[in-house]
């Protein structure tokens, strides 16, 4: 439930904040006054695409807030904790956007994404609006409608699998028969790589050991002095460094036996010996290597070249290139054996889509089933909104697709993961009338009752956890009864869930538990938007100018208080 909302900066608001209960609450106010910037508040915490001019011109950025009260909902937890927000009693989900068009977002301060709150916003709200009226034309939204009102997740979940399992199996087949067309080809050139890559015969880590070698072979020279001049000096010169430190060593064993402690004196200098002995050992190791066979270096530059050669066509290292030698193998035995997976891989999709087709009629048939159940729940509500003897009704057709690998009788028919059978709303709205795709006949006040009776009926079938609905004007078009009948639709659903209206609607406004008039005044020359609650005789105002026009006649007045039961 939307408990407050604060906005800052956005078009001609300066500063807003609302204060919400649960319930039913109107939003009036003349036309401009800015209730539409109250809906787009709630759109960009929706994620909606922010741009630059809804700031209000000479402020920095826009700022909108909204605290919302939460009763542990699994899809709202569920998507909480993939976005690394805590789930709390209370979200507040903030928005700024810069005047340079720049957006951040945060849910209970952590930094998250406009995306993030496209997922999130519809656990907390929906808004409703003439916008999402001409929605209802979309075969698609048609059938997601059906699917809402049917619970249809879990059929539509395991078509969804075993469309992409098809999927998967076709695109294995398109790629062996691809194969199979450029087999011979391929071949020759598999056998062409494999020859030359065996031709050098690279070892793993050669390329790094023969670096590595041509490095004391091109020094050679000057590592004999070195190395010469070290072992001299180390071990073999006229005072060699091991021979003093194995006399240093007599000393500290002379020095302890005199009862003169050194800790751990003589086994330091024990270590240092040992440990010049295996330096002399190394440095001797590395005399010998430098020592070169005649010729040793231009065979080694030779197979150098061949390695560097392979790796320029078939890799960044020897490992790649060994890496690509072993894929150029199994390559070669699968175009050997082409032929028979060819036949494997067709056999594989004909199952895979016998599979989805069986997933498909049964999604089909809870969808035909529970369209006509859907049908008649809306009719109910449509008789209580003027529209009595209307009949609606949610046709089933597959679509036809030259070359679609599914065939229902003897037609190709196009298929996706959503199913086969694709969806038109019909109506008729008066009686005697054939039935015709809603989208081509109805009249805008008709799309907007059918809109309302729709949304009514699937929230009738969703339990009650405090869920915010938004009507932004889905009255337009309504009056006299059809306008009382709404307004007692309206409170209807605002027993289950919070219900906010922007209305013109008199009959709409009177029947709300808190009323909220939103103006627009004028300071230092600017235009500003407010919003003020209304109660007892600015209440009664408000009713009676929206009854008249804008003139507070004492009839208007009188007609007020009989609408608020204030008589």
């Amino acid at each position: 439930m939307l408990e407050r909302l604060s906005v800052r900066g956005l078009g001609i608001i300066d500063a807003v904040e609302l204060d919400f209960g649960g319930g039913f609450a109107a939003l009036t106010g003349e036309t401009g006054a800015g209730k539409s910037l109250l809906v787009e508040s709630l759109k960009l915490l929706g994620g909606q695409r922010a741009q630059a001019d809804m700031v209000r011109t000479g402020d920095d950025r826009l700022h909108v807030e909204a605290h919302f009260s939460t009763r542990g909902s699994l899809n709202l937890d569920r998507v909480l904790e993939e976005l690394g927000v805590d789930a709390a009693d209370t979200l507040i989900v903030r928005r700024e956007v810069s005047a340079g068009g720049r957006s951040r977002c945060w849910i209970n301060d952590v930094s998250v994404t406009a995306r993030a709150l496209q997922r999130v916003a519809p656990q907390l709200l929906a808004i409703h609006g003439q916008h999402e009226q001409y929605g209802l034309a979309d075969g698609g939204v048609q059938r997601q409608l059906v699917d809402d009102y049917g619970g249809h997740d879990s059929l539509r979940s395991e078509t969804r699998l075993r469309f992409e399992a098809w999927r998967t199996a076709a695109d294995e087949h398109e790629r062996l028969l691809r194969a199979q067309a450029s087999r011979r080809d391929r071949l020759d050139t598999i056998s062409f790589q494999l020859q030359e890559i065996d031709g050098v015969d690279p070892q793993k880590g050669e390329h790094d050991e023969l670096r590595n070698r041509r490095l004391v072979l091109r020094h050679a020279a000057r590592l004999e002095e070195l190395t010469s001049a070290l072992i001299d000096g180390l071990s073999e010169g006229e005072a060699p460094v091991v021979d003093a430190l194995a006399r240093a060593e007599r000393a500290l064993d002379e020095i302890g036996e005199l009862g003169v402690v050194l800790e751990g004196g003589s086994q330091r200098m024990v270590e240092a010996r040992v440990h010049v002995e295996e330096m002399v050992r190394e440095i001797q190791n590395l005399a010998d290597r430098s020592l070169g066979e005649p010729g040793e270096l231009e065979d080694l530059e030779s197979r150098l070249h061949l390695l560097d050669q392979l790796m320029l066509k078939y890799g960044s290292s020897l490992d790649d290139v060994l890496a690509h030698r072993e894929s150029l193998v199994r390559e070669r035995e699968e175009l050997r054996s082409v032929e028979e997976r060819v036949e494997e891989a067709e056999n594989a999709a004909e199952r895979a889509l016998a599979s989805f087709e069986d997933a498909a009629v049964s999604l089909d048939a809870a969808r035909e089933k529970a369209g006509v159940a859907f049908a008649s729940a809306v009719e109910g509500v449509l008789a209580n909104l003027a529209m009595k003897g209307t009949r609606l009704e949610f046709q089933w057709r597959p679509r036809a697709e030259a070359g679609s690998p599914l065939e229902r009788n003897g037609q190709r028919i196009f298929f996706d993961a959503d199913g086969v059978n694709e969806c038109t709303l019909l109506m008729a709205a008066n009686p005697g009338e054939e039935l015709r795709p809603m989208a081509r006949i109805a009249s805008g006040g008709e799309l907007s009752r059918t809109h309302l009776a729709i949304r009514t009926v699937l929230r009738s079938r969703r339990p009650g956890d405090g869920y915010t609905l938004l009507f932004d004007e889905v009255d337009t078009g309504l009056g006299g009864a059809t306008a009382a009948a709404l307004a007692e639709l309206l409170a209807d659903l605002a027993a289950v869930d919070q219900v906010l209206v922007v209305t013109h609607l008199p009959q709409v406004a009177a029947r709300a538990q808190t009323h909220y008039r939103v103006e627009k005044t004028s300071k230092k020359g600017r235009a500003i938007t407010g919003v003020v609650s209304l109660d007892g005789t600015e209440r009664e105002a408000e009713v009676a100018r929206m009854l008249d026009g804008g003139e507070f006649t004492e009839t208007a007045r009188a007609h007020a208080r009989v609408l608020l039961g204030t008589t």
